[in-house]
């Protein structure tokens, strides 16, 4: 959850900082540490670069139809399911 919760965020500051999705894709490319433990933890996938470009299309079609974006998380954010207990504060 926690991974996909900042794919979702990283997608998202692309956008709102204009960035072109190939320029997204290089900037990815250039956090060689990251790409080399993904690579050796799933099979030479980069994971993370692959799901925030995968979140950043979900955006940029949404933005472009007109359709609200449908985050990957489960449960989404604000469900119940999820919240902290505030009956011990």
């Amino acid at each position: 959850r926690r991974f996909l919760l900042r794919c979702e965020l990283d997608a998202a500051y692309f956008h709102l900082y204009g960035i072109e999705r190939g320029d997204v894709a290089y900037i990815l490319d250039t956090f060689p540490i990251v790409k080399r433990k993904d690579q050796q933890k799933h099979n030479g996938d980069y994971r993370t670069k692959r799901v925030i470009l995968e979140m950043y299309d979900a955006m940029a079609t949404a933005m472009q139809g007109g359709a609200p974006y449908m985050t990957r998380l489960e449960p989404p954010p604000a469900d119940p399911r999820v919240a902290h207990d505030t009956a011990n504060t």
